[in-house]
């Protein structure tokens, strides 16, 4: 069992690693579709949710993100504008809106992804692949523990 100290500290880096993603702002080029594309974290977790899980309600994203739906509302317009995100009537409630991710938006994201992993690559470059796939491993782990536990673990996974 770890003491409550341990357990303050695991908050603390989580806390880091969170402001440490959302400060994350990464232009790319979609070249697929031509045009440049600057992406936000958050845009890029619209994204992300939407490759992953198809067509969603704003509610559903806002859920997901555990913010409120008028941020995401902003966000997918934004998204919209930039022909990442297309928008259609809802087929069991018309008065409701699906958003799905278009070709040019999993460019976009598949691009962010690629900067961010060049961005970690290089920030980690003193360090051997066993050692940082074995941090990997331990805190995928504490994810799950965490997750098994934790009320905002249930709501991430509540989508749809």
């Amino acid at each position: 069992m770890i003491s409550t100290s341990t357990a303050a500290d695991v908050v603390s880096v989580i806390r880091e690693l969170v402001a440490l993603g959302r400060s994350v702002r990464q232009p790319g080029e979609v070249a697929e579709t031509g045009g440049p594309c600057t992406l936000q974290a958050g845009q890029a977790a619209v994204l992300g949710l939407l490759l992953e899980h198809g067509e969603l309600r704003i509610g559903g994203l806002a859920t997901a993100m555990e913010l409120d739906a008028s941020v995401i509302s902003r966000r997918v317009a934004l998204l919209e504008e930039s022909d990442l995100v297309v928008r259609r009537a809802d087929p069991e409630d018309r008065r409701a809106q699906l958003v799905g991710i278009t070709e040019r938006g999993s460019a976009a994201l598949r691009h962010y992804r690629a900067a961010r992993a060049d961005e970690v690559a290089a920030a980690l470059l003193h360090r051997e692949d066993a050692e940082v796939a074995r941090i990997v491993a331990d805190l995928r782990g504490l994810l799950a523990d965490l997750n098994r536990t934790s009320t905002a673990g249930r709501h991430r996974t509540a989508v749809g």
